[in-house]
């Protein structure tokens, strides 16, 4: 295994305009976004490596301890905004893994707010893969039960046959409640390398479960509003690993004939100064195309010190499709915080 560390992040968003956030629509987003990155048609045929695969597993614990990398795996994926500070002193280790056709996958630690799920993983290949790799979006992560889910996937390299993972998103349920206990799958079947043409296919199948973290609820119910934009910041929540803000907003038919899509992103500061988002956003759902949009957002844990939170809601107005957008910025939103 090498020793050079390459923390090049390689990131794959789902579209910020996708409203309706079911699993069909994710899949189908990052599908798209996949095949975008063939420029040359003839590239879109890939090798599969293997006509047969065996799956193998085993106890993650004692294959952790002989990986050096998988000490701390959230840590490759801490920033600026501290928004995984907390992750691995109150995540779950889960300590699952499997080898499939010469790939094993790992599963170190989960996290469940009571909102949004995040969870790291890792990958180790028998053979060198010189470039980045991603998950094929058609078997990304399951929550039992949910009728849909919004989130992001991040694959970091960490050498030519090491490479860690980071998921986060948002799961939704029928008339937004959320359980104290969630079942988690994960069937992933293949990974890409789209830059030099291979995808390796396997027979993996992970299931575990997740206990809700305890938080301290603070309801808002403050408005802000433009002529055809209403915002609603509902509720903050605060646990051990993270923030999460709970909104609603109502969209007028005149903004949504000119504009396909009207999806809120979020510049998050405190009194002093420290960012946890910057222009991002989370998942959410609408029963009418957009026009009312319920959703949340999650961040890392407040700074110590801090005693105002300035959330600033910025709307995307967007003909989707890189097609043009225009920013509809909203007043900010200041919440003090409990002592």
């Amino acid at each position: 295994m090498g020793n050079k560390i390459n923390q090049e992040i390689h990131k794959i968003e789902i579209p910020k305009e996708l409203h309706d956030r079911s699993i069909v629509g994710v899949k189908k987003a990052k599908t798209e976004q996949q095949k975008r990155k063939f420029k040359n048609p003839i590239l879109s045929a890939v090798f599969i490596l293997g006509l047969f695969t065996t799956s193998v597993a085993f106890a993650f614990p004692s294959v952790a301890a002989q990986i050096p990398f998988m000490n701390n795996v959230i840590s490759y994926f801490n920033d600026e905004e501290h928004r995984y500070e907390n992750f691995e002193t109150f995540s779950t280790d889960i300590g699952l893994a499997q080898t499939s056709n010469g790939l094993t996958v790992m599963i170190d630690n989960a996290v469940y707010d009571g909102k949004n799920v995040t969870i790291s993983y890792a990958l180790e290949t028998e053979r060198e893969i010189k470039e980045e790799m991603e998950i094929n979006a058609l078997n990304w992560f399951n929550i039992v039960g949910s009728s849909g889910m919004g989130g992001s996937d991040q694959i970091t390299k960490v050498s030519d046959d090491c490479y860690v993972g980071l998921a986060s998103f948002t799961p939704h349920f029928k008339d937004e409640e959320y359980p104290d206990t969630i079942e988690v799958t994960w069937k992933p079947e293949a990974f890409y390398s789209l830059s030099n043409n291979l995808e390796v296919e396997g027979d993996w199948s992970f299931a575990f479960s997740l206990n809700r973290l305890e938080g301290d609820l603070q309801l808002v119910n403050e408005t802000v509003q433009q002529e055809n934009v209403s915002f609603t910041l509902q509720s903050i929540e605060f646990t051990d690993v993270s923030t999460v803000i709970s909104y609603e907003q109502v969209i007028k038919d005149d903004l949504l004939q000119e504009w396909e899509s009207v999806t809120p992103v979020f510049h998050i500061t405190d009194d002093l100064g420290n960012v946890y988002m910057n222009g991002t956003s989370g998942g959410g759902t609408s029963p009418d195309n957009g026009k009312t949009f319920k959703g949340s957002s999650d961040f890392g844990t407040i700074q110590e010190g801090a005693s105002k939170l300035i959330i600033k809601p910025v709307q995307i107005a967007s003909l989707n499709s890189g097609k043009g957008h225009v920013e509809i910025e909203l007043d900010p939103i200041v919440i003090n915080l409990s002592k």
